[in-house]
């Protein structure tokens, strides 16, 4: 196969999947590179060092190739290469592979006309695997036509109803009911970056505290994998969940380490704001026997009857070793669980309700 191509929205498991494929080419022996084009797709010049420097473990005359050219003064281009290139590849006898991730912020049209010189002149041996939130403008229909082309869409990458379910419940061990797991799967349509914030959230809203690290890492991840294709690019429809949703969670990650607690309320004030995948994953005795509206929460009291002794918020967060940010999300919960806009009047409310002497 001359090329493989995944082509899909952000978070639907391109770069999963082609992760998968680039280790287990690498466990049986397969010479395979990785090229991530977020940083050099808009500099020919740095693309063709970077392809170098990750074909050098299996290409070196190449890679020397390259630096020799420019460090003779004159960047290197890929067509004065392209031969030797060749000509490596046929001499090492063996199948290599190259992944080229994120191809979607490849600007320089000079980029796209050199990676279909490697499509048309370098041996049988060469595949090229991309992965790419739109069609590359390569001869497509001419691979397809011949054979050479192997498409992975949307549709494709998707998580299926019995595969979510053997991820949900298997491989990530979660406790979901049947409609649980089908709900989840309808409502992030079977996106694994979503679903993994599924998990992620279900974890955290058990507070398993080690959850903590992974939810900052995977959040960055998927907030970088949905950053525009250019400064001036404005985010597709289908990236905006993603987007507010792991932002959501890098600010709930962010002052984990020390404060607990501060990460849980903003855990919880995610689940309420964007509750759309959430709301699924409460366990089926919270979902069937809700809290009254108006019921506060313990720490709500204890903030409530701070606030009746004159303490400011950051007062407040000194008191209980939680931060004012923490207190202030904890402050507008009371107003509106109060009916009230006013200190004055949450401690006049919280004496008629019995919380406060």
């Amino acid at each position: 196969m001359r090329l493989v191509l995944l082509s899909g929205p952000s978070g639907v498991g391109k770069t999963t999947l082609m992760a998968r494929w680039h280790a287990i080419a690498r466990n049986r022996g397969i010479a395979a590179g990785w090229l991530s084009l977020h940083r050099s797709g808009h500099d020919p010049r740095r693309f063709l060092a970077d392809l170098a420097d990750v074909l050098d473990p299996v290409l070196p005359v190449f890679a020397r190739r390259v630096a020799g050219l420019d460090a003779g003064g004159a960047p290197a281009v890929l067509e004065e290469v392209l031969c030797d290139l060749a000509g490596e590849l046929d001499r090492l006898g063996r199948q290599v592979v190259l992944f080229l991730d994120d191809y979607q912020a490849v600007a320089d049209p000079a980029i796209h006309r050199d990676v279909n010189r490697m499509l048309s002149a370098l041996p049988g041996c060469f595949t090229l695997v991309i992965a790419t939130r739109i069609d590359p403008p390569l001869p497509l229909a001419r691979l397809r036509g011949c054979g050479a082309l192997l498409e992975l869409r949307a549709a494709d990458l998707r998580f299926t109803l019995d595969e979510a379910r053997y991820y949900l419940t298997r491989v990530q061990s979660l406790d979901l009911t049947e409609d649980q797991v089908r709900d989840v799967t309808e409502k992030t349509e079977g996106r694994i970056s979503a679903l993994q914030l599924a998990v992620m959230t279900r974890r955290l809203m058990a507070k398993e505290r080690d959850a903590l690290p992974e939810i900052r890492h995977r959040a960055d991840q998927w907030l970088d994998q949905v950053d525009p294709a250019g400064p001036d690019a404005a985010p597709q429809a289908d990236d905006l969940l993603l987007r507010g949703f792991a932002a959501l969670m890098v600010g709930y990650a962010a002052g984990a380490a020390g404060d607990l607690e501060s990460a849980l309320a903003q855990c919880r004030d995610a689940i309420e704001t964007s509750g759309r995948v959430l709301e699924t994953l409460r366990p089926e005795t919270a979902r069937t026997a809700p809290a009254a509206p108006d019921r506060l929460h313990h720490r709500e009291i204890q903030i409530l009857r701070l606030v009746s002794e004159g303490l400011r918020n950051r007062e407040i967060g000194g008191r209980l070793r939680i931060s004012e940010d923490t207190v202030k999300w904890y402050m507008k919960r009371l107003f509106a669980k109060l009916y009230v806009t006013t200190r004055t009047s949450a401690v006049a409310r919280g004496r008629e309700m019995g919380y406060l002497p």
